[in-house]
């Protein structure tokens, strides 16, 4: 993380699992990260972050963060404010495709208002929320990375096969969201980077049933996923600000 100046104060979202635990296991090998606040629905379920704070100790702190819990994520910026922590790399992982009680939709027949309301507390508001949330805390005069993880099937100019209509669309609105994020923050810290990232198709909960369809060469573990990702903020400077990347760092069209 060499474009960072000053000492890491990380905050990952849904980092119990997949992309995000690998991102807080990366993290905290790196010298320059000082703390990472790893948020999840349930701490008390996350196993591995509680293998990571046996092995870092204060470096990561465990949070209960649910992005459709207005009080959760107020709990987490008091937290933050309480340990004097300004965080200068936010990384939004949380997000729903499918559950128990949600499937891709396929045809409009499919959708249905619970399940379009899911996706988008989840996949929109959310990371919204969050910012809000912190926004008083973040850095003003330092490099700043903030990181929704989005996905390419949001992407208008490329869908050609329609269907998912509530990942798709709430993804789509994600990225709205994080384009007027990146330009209003952008006004009082010109060092600042907000953009969304698709992280490919990892192997992880989420894409795990749709994988069939998916070479096994294209197929990245969560692991390589996070790396990429990784550099790709390392490499981002303040006027790419606003913008859509891959994991490879290749921009893709709104």
């Amino acid at each position: 993380m060499k474009s960072f100046q000053d000492p890491i104060v990380a905050v990952v979202i849904g980092s119990n699992r997949g992309i995000g635990l690998a991102l807080v296991r990366q993290l905290l090998v790196n010298p320059m990260v000082d703390v990472v606040y790893a948020g999840c629905r349930d701490p008390g379920f996350a196993c591995d972050l509680d293998d990571l704070v046996k092995t870092y100790g204060t470096r990561v702190v465990p949070m209960a963060v649910d992005v459709t819990n207005s009080e959760s994520i107020e709990d987490l910026a008091n937290r933050l404010e309480f340990d004097g922590a300004h965080p200068n790399l936010i990384v939004n992982c949380a997000g729903l495709l499918h559950d128990r009680d949600l499937q891709p939709e396929k045809r409009l027949e499919d959708v249905t208002l619970g399940g379009l309301r899911r996706s988008f507390d989840i996949n929109s508001i959310g990371p919204v929320l969050l910012m809000k949330a912190v926004k008083q805390l973040i850095p003003n005069q330092q490099r700043v990375v903030i990181a929704n993880l989005s996905a390419r099937v949001g992407s208008l100019s490329d869908n050609r096969l329609g269907g998912w209509y509530g990942y798709r669309a709430s993804k789509a609105a994600q990225n709205m969201f994080t384009r007027n994020i990146a330009i209003e923050l952008g006004r009082r810290n010109k060092k600042l980077v907000c953009v969304g990232l698709h992280p490919g198709t990892v192997d992880t909960d989420l894409s795990r049933p749709f994988q069939r369809s998916v070479r096994t060469q294209s197929l990245l573990s969560a692991d390589t996923s996070a790396k990429r990702l990784l550099d790709v903020i390392d490499s981002l400077s303040p006027e790419e600000s606003g913008g859509f990347y891959a994991y490879d760092g290749s921009r893709i069209p709104w």
